[in-house]
């Protein structure tokens, strides 16, 4: 038994308000459907933020309508979650998964489904604030699975420890075989101690340009899970998971201080397709600007002189921690300041951001 965990495709996203990025959204979609389609899974699993918003555009309902109609006319069904991104922002509005009704399976009106003697158990967003609700869910879920062996669960939230700022502790999961998580981009693969995996599929493009350095790493795309056999789990290969890989476009985060390294990235930027580009020039280099402005799809680059440039520049991850650690202690929601700070610097739908944030106090769980 194989199927598909795929998650945060944030379909009518516009990164720097570009139609390339937009369209780069929508092309990482459709390859990935294309991929499951070669691969013909059992089911597929998806783990919520189908949409960038919960009033998506046209393109991005026709593009998801399209792929999973796809998928169901090749006898592939889909079970999905809401993420805090597909979540209705009133209550009495609806979520656009309302439209999907006829390809997927969602967890809105049942709380469950059994596939081929699998449960498939699925909880939509909850805030901090609904912590309370999403521990009764979860009670639930254990309660309704004891009888199956093979058992899913589907979430979309942040979990001690792989996010600074999160909904759940790792203690407060119940015993289920494969997590299916989303809502964190980067990929993450965790073999916990009572034998289940829990895992992270990150989202099929890059969403914030923190997350190029994860792609690199571990690439962008979904999983490929394998439940086969007697499911003993004194076998530590009961469950098989495969990263199935999609090309996003090109990030560089450029410092450049010498010929050197100028010369180093005019080389890379010829083997690259309308890559974006970050990053600090010193002054004798900012010729570089001329070569940016046809080679490159969006740029943001400062210019400095020799006494502006830094030479020991902390990686990310410590300046995040750092951050965040800043903004706790100051009573804070840690993880709205420090994506708000994100979409600020890059110019990254903030309006909507904060709008979609504050909508939620006034939505019922």
């Amino acid at each position: 038994m194989q199927f598909v965990h795929i998650g945060d495709n944030h379909l009518g996203y516009r990164q720097y308000n570009l139609d390339d990025r937009e369209k780069d959204i929508y092309d990482s979609f459709n390859e990935c459907i294309e991929k499951i389609l070669e691969i013909r899974p059992d089911f597929v699993v998806h783990s919520g933020d189908l949409f960038e918003n919960s009033r998506p555009q046209i393109k991005a309902l026709s593009t998801a309508i399209r792929g999973f109609s796809r998928l169901k006319e090749n006898g592939i069904p889909v079970y999905i979650v809401l993420g805090n991104h597909d979540l209705p922002k009133r209550k009495f509005q609806e979520t656009p998964l309302v439209l999907l009704g006829e390809y997927i399976k969602t967890f809105v009106k049942r709380e469950f489904h059994i596939h081929e003697g699998v449960f498939i158990g699925g909880i939509n967003y909850h805030s901090k604030i609904g912590k309370e609700n999403l521990i009764k869910k979860l009670k639930t879920l254990e309660n309704a699975s004891k009888e199956y062996r093979k058992k899913i669960l589907i979430m979309h939230q942040g979990i001690n420890p792989y996010v600074p700022d999160y909904e759940l502790e790792k203690s407060e999961l119940p015993e289920f075989s494969y997590y299916a998580m989303g809502h964190i981009h980067n990929r993450i693969i965790d073999n916990l101690e009572n034998g289940g995996v829990l895992a992270y599929s990150g989202s099929t493009e890059i969403i914030r340009r923190d997350e190029y350095k994860d792609y690199e790493k571990n690439g962008k795309g979904f999983y490929v899970v394998d439940m086969s056999g007697d499911f003993d789990k004194n076998d530590v290969d009961f469950i098989r998971v495969e990263n199935i890989n999609i090309k996003c476009r090109d990030f560089f985060e450029i410092f450049i201080d010498s010929e050197e390294k100028f010369k180093e990235f005019i080389n890379n930027l010829s083997n690259a397709s309308k890559p974006i580009v970050h990053g600090v020039v010193k002054r004798e280099f900012g010729k570089i600007l001329d070569v940016l402005k046809d080679k490159t799809l969006w740029y943001n680059i400062r210019v400095v002189d020799d006494e502006e440039i830094e030479y020991d520049i902390p990686e990310y991850s410590s300046i995040e921690k750092l951050f965040v650690e800043y903004v706790k202690n100051k009573g804070l929601d840690a993880d709205f300041v420090l994506n708000l700070h994100n979409r600020l610097i890059n110019n990254e739908g903030y309006v909507e951001f904060v709008e979609e944030y504050y909508s939620k106090f006034c939505t019922k769980f």
